[in-house]
């Protein structure tokens, strides 16, 4: 499907380079341009044959502009030259069809879709702009389910994929949170019933979901299981368990301050302020020096890998979640947002 539709667009940046040595293949370039650099974006990260190739230069008119080989034929010449505008995150008015091949599994297809790119704080932002849909039906009861993939400079779906419903019973969703979204091997639930979003294909035209009947008892980061316990040393250089935290509610808050970001950390800190009589505040966090905390842990510190790996699982986190008294997971959401969701569950 063209767009993000209703889960969010995200991006890559795009560095462009001298052409000489940079494509396997003739290249046939526009008379008209000069000053050109090029650059392949790979279709598949996991394969090296398919690409698609974009090159930046500058007309005689003096602008400056990117042209994508939408039609994969190694030629720009029928190309339409854009100029760059800052990205719009929100549209896809812009978007730019292409054509390309990639694996579906035995096979190489040809495959055609959609790429947004724009200029964002000084940078060339580039990312697919597609999103998949599919509708189906258990027990007489119908679904909508859409599906993306957060690699997003690749046209596959076999790294991180993330499945969410596009309808409830309240009907269409006009917005996908980060509790809505689920990963591989987690759980969607469907006509009170979990299923494991167990496989897809790598083009993206197969998905495999199955039954589970043992969900309460499982362990893991997603709303409803049982949460991992894991030992953690925070920066004051206490060592503790999370298994002694049982006795009020956890929030486990993950901070980061990539790309200048101040407002995960402020965030941390209104909610120490607000539920540090109510709950557990611990917080999660990548940096070389800070002041010493009790409650707050490095993520680069080696103890603290089991935390890592549990409830971060990439640097740039900012997700926060909530531990019952219960040990199961109450909710998650991005730390900004915890005005509108932890006095939902904590201020009773």
């Amino acid at each position: 499907m063209k767009g993000k539709g209703v889960f969010e667009f995200g991006g890559v940046t795009l560095e462009f380079q001298d052409t000489t040595n940079l494509f396997d293949y003739p290249i046939d370039y526009p008379d008209s341009l000069s000053k050109i650099l090029g650059t392949k974006c790979p279709v598949d990260f996991e394969s090296e044959r398919d690409y698609i190739d974009l090159i930046s230069g500058q007309l005689p008119s003096g602008d400056f502009v990117v042209i994508v080989d939408q039609n994969n034929n190694h030629s720009f010449r029928d190309d339409t030259p854009f100029t760059l505008q800052p990205i719009d995150w929100f549209s896809s008015r812009n978007s730019i069809p292409i054509t390309f091949l990639v694996s579906d599994d035995a096979d190489t297809v040809q495959r055609h879709s959609w790429i947004r790119i724009g200029l964002w704080k000084g940078a060339i932002i580039y990312g697919r702009d597609e999103h998949l849909s599919a509708s189906f039906s258990i027990d007489d009861k119908h679904f909508d389910v859409g599906i993306i993939d957060q690699r997003n400079g690749s046209f596959t779906y076999g790294l991180e994929p993330q499945i969410a419903l596009l309808t409830t019973e309240r009907g269409k969703v006009d917005s996908i949170e980060v509790r809505d979204l689920i990963k591989m091997k987690e759980y969607l639930k469907l006509n009170g019933v979990y299923y494991k979003f167990d496989s897809i294909s790598n083009a993206g035209n197969y998905v495999r979901l199955i039954k589970e009947k043992n969900f309460e008892n499982k362990i893991g980061i997603q709303i409803g299981m049982l949460a991992p316990e894991f030992k953690f040393k925070s920066t004051s250089g206490n060592t503790m368990s999370t298994s002694l935290l049982h006795d009020k509610p956890l929030i486990i808050a993950n901070s980061c301050g990539c790309g200048g970001d101040t407002k995960s950390s402020q965030a941390y800190v209104e909610i120490r302020e607000t539920y540090q009589d109510d709950a557990y505040v611990l917080r999660l966090d990548s940096f070389s020096k800070n002041p010493s905390d009790e409650w707050t842990i490095n993520m680069e510190d080696g103890y603290n890998k089991d935390s890592y790996y549990k409830f971060r699982q990439e640097y740039c986190s900012r997700i926060c979640y909530i531990i019952g008294q219960n040990q199961r997971i109450l909710d998650k959401f991005q730390i900004t947002d915890w005005k509108k969701t932890l006095p939902k569950l904590l201020d009773n």
